[in-house]
Order: structure tokens, then sequence, then C-alpha cells
């Protein structure tokens, strides 16, 4: 299987440990294959050039060659072939909306008329998922041989008396009955939803919760 690259556009307007998380996990999957594009605030520049190169250009600005775009809402799903000889596979940097807004259709596939758009199946996955899925493709495998779990949902202990309940939407890879996540996600996803919460309930105008320092 050829050599690509991963490319993530990023789209989020806020960095927070949730997204941290995901795209770290891409960076280890695909260790010196990962640039991060459309890092247009320096701030974020700043805080994701400690994962990867970084670029305030777009993806459709800089890339070209042969580009596969995984896209929720390709007609067609990735295979083996599609990456033989791929120069750069596109990731939306994108915090799944529910139900989904088709954001990497109208962000980035509609601006690159000229990349291969390949789906990953009839689910919305995570960053890291997506990352997973197209490593297990890389290797070979078809997308129909991939176990995947739509939905989850986890308890945690919030104090003595409560149990916070997690749930995600999303479609998650599964390896050896259980689910891919990157270190600690489930906690790093329930303290950032109680955060941005909390600033939503005190009524602040900016409810990023930027925790990338």
């Amino acid at each position: 299987m050829g050599m690509f690259t991963v490319v993530i556009e990023h789209l989020e307007p806020c960095i927070n440990r949730w997204l941290l998380a995901e795209y770290s996990y891409v960076a280890k999957l695909f260790p010196g294959s990962l640039v991060i594009t459309n890092v247009v605030s320096s701030r974020h520049r700043e805080v994701l050039s400690r994962i990867a190169p970084v670029y305030s250009e777009s993806a459709s600005q800089i890339l070209r060659g042969k580009v596969v775009v995984l896209d929720p809402w390709a007609s067609t799903g990735l295979t083996p072939a599609d990456l033989s000889d791929a120069e750069f596979v596109v990731i939306g940097g994108i915090m799944g909306d529910d139900p989904p807004k088709r954001r990497t259709e109208t962000m980035i596939s509609k601006r690159m008329p000229w990349a291969l758009r390949r789906s990953l199946g009839p689910w919305q996955f995570t960053i890291a998922g997506a990352a997973y899925m197209l490593k297990m493709v890389s290797e070979g495998r078809e997308l129909s041989t991939i176990r995947v779990k739509v939905g989850l949902e986890v308890e945690l202990p919030f104090d003595r008396f409560t149990k916070l309940v997690v749930r995600l939407p999303y479609a998650f890879p599964m390896s050896n009955g259980q689910p891919v996540l990157p270190e600690n996600y489930i906690r790093i996803v329930a303290e950032g939803l109680l955060l941005y919460e909390q600033r939503l309930l005190r009524g602040d105008e900016d409810v990023c919760y930027e925790g990338g320092g």
C-alpha cells in the first residue's frame, strides 16, 4: 500500500481538550505523516503545532495530485485500492453535530472537486474513529470487515452520590470487543461537556472551553 499524508482540515472555532485528544490520536496513528491545515488563528497554530505541522491555508488551496476526502456523504465507500496511489487523505477537523450538518461536504468536498470522495460507511465517526478506519483500510481491510458500534453510553462517578452519564451518538470502530478511543477520552469528553454547560448557564458570551494551553 502506498504511503500518503493525512491532512486534518481544522474547522472548529474552539480548541479544547476533546479536540486535542482527537488530533493527538491521529498523530500517534500516523507518526510523521500528519499535517493540519486551515489553522487561521495564531493561538491555534501555537497549540496545534505541538501535535503536527500546521498551515494557515486550507487544504483546497495547497493540495494537488491524488487527494482522497473522507466524506460521510460520499456515495462510495473507501477501499484499499483507493489508497494505493493516494498522496493525501483529508479528514474533516469537525466535532460532529447531531444531527449531522454535512459540513465536510460543504466546507471541504465542494471546494475540492478534483478530489476523490469516499465514505467510511453510513455512519458519522469521530475524528479519531475516522483515522482508525482509514488505518485499517490502508492495511488492506475492507470496510465491511471492520466491526463498528453506533452510539456509546458510559457512566462515570461524578461525586459520592451521583453518576454522570456520557452519551455519544457517533460510530466507533471496535477492537477486541472494545470501542477504539483515545486515552482518557470519556473523562475528557465528560469534563468538557460539564464546563460547556456551566458557561451556558452563566450566560457567558464565549462558551468555548479553551483547554489547550
